[in-house]
């Protein structure tokens, strides 16, 4: 998913510690003259110097002295689900198991989320809906298994063509799906990690553990005003308006609790949909005259982003290469974003000005 930029900081880095193993020969090699004159060795004074300036990183991660625990998962793969948010499909279930969930405009001013499982298991997802190619991207960027219900046309196609790890509720995998009658097509198609992982066993596909952010202790950043995050995905006042809200009531100390037009968000099993990281992406998009009507997102490309934790908000950036590569999210400094411990939200909006904070 998003993984650690490598910058020139690397190659540096390397000549540094070639500088340092040559003059530690030098002085080793050279401590005395032939003649019993002065020392020609090099000072030690600038052997420690060069040790300085490593031990400085010159773009050179830190290594803590004890590395943050990863949980152990309860999935021995990683798998995304595409999940439908429009509004006959709320409340939807699993959302609060999942380690990541993306969310991006579809069609017709709605959102749609596409859910990453690993570190807990989900007895109930969905509701299932289409896979979008934009989505498809992300997808094999990560490399994971990717279930849907059937897709636009062109996401079909990228399915086929980017060999995406593949779970088509309509045309290879309808025995991993069910149907909830009390839901009316086509918000009533669900599914559960245990289905998927029997799918992903019974096609061979390979076991990939996610690339998540590190996760990190402290984070910098200008405060987050009123502890509120407002996202306007369909601008105005009957548009589609997303709020995050801190609350230090939920979760370990507190976290984010999801609202949608001003109504607190649970899944259809009472559980607060929360984040404890957000992460803001701006890539243009727009509607496709298509039929149905769907939408366009440039998510291979790159733009600005903000990272929002413990009522902080940094600036960055997203880089994206293509289909194949990963989804790079990088501070001002091109230093890579980590994460807080626990659930982690991606908001895919068209442009920051979209973005705004406080009540």
């Amino acid at each position: 998913m998003i993984q650690c930029r490598q910058g020139s900081g690397n190659k540096v880095h390397a000549v540094l510690w070639a500088i340092l193993l040559a003059l530690l020969l030098l002085s080793a090699g050279c401590g005395k003259d032939s003649g019993g004159g002065a020392s020609a060795s090099v000072s030690q004074e600038k052997v420690e110097l060069v040790a300085q300036a490593i031990g400085k990183g010159h773009r050179t991660p830190i290594v803590p002295e004890k590395a943050i625990p990863e949980p152990e998962p309860e999935l021995p793969t990683g798998v995304l689900v595409m999940i439908d948010n429009y509004a006959p499909a709320r409340p939807q279930m699993g959302l609060d198991k999942a380690d990541v969930v993306f969310e991006i405009i579809a069609e017709g001013g709605i959102t749609r989320y596409m859910a990453l499982f690993y570190s807990e298991s989900a007895p109930v997802i969905g509701p299932v809906r289409s896979a979008r190619y934009y989505f498809v991207q992300l997808a094999r960027g990560m490399d994971l298994p990717y279930a849907h219900v059937g897709g636009a046309e062109d996401a079909l196609a990228l399915i086929g063509s980017l060999r995406i790890k593949d779970i088509n509720e309509i045309s290879n995998a309808s025995r991993y799906f069910w149907q909830d009658p009390k839901r009316n097509r086509p918000h009533s198609t669900y599914t559960s990690t245990d289905n998927l992982i029997e799918a992903i066993a019974n096609k061979q596909y390979a076991y990939k553990a996610p690339d998540l952010p590190a996760i990190g202790k402290e984070f910098a950043g200008t405060p987050l005003a009123e502890g509120q995050l407002n996202l306007a995905y369909v601008p105005g006042r009957n548009g589609y308006q997303v709020q995050w809200v801190w609350d230090g009531e939920l979760g370990e100390g507190g976290c984010y609790r999801r609202y949608i037009n001003g109504q607190a968000q649970s899944t259809a099993d009472g559980v607060p949909m929360t984040a404890d990281t957000i992460y803001v992406i701006a890539a243009q998009s727009k509607p496709r005259n298509t039929d149905p009507v769907t939408s366009s997102v440039e998510i291979v490309g790159g733009g600005d982003a903000l990272r929002i934790v413990d009522n902080k908000i940094t600036r960055g950036t997203w880089k994206k290469e293509s289909a194949e590569r990963p989804l790079l999210i990088s501070d001002a400094a091109g230093w890579p974003m980590d994460r807080k411990s626990g659930r982690t939200w991606i908001q895919v909006v068209d442009k920051l000005e979209d973005v705004s904070f406080g009540k």
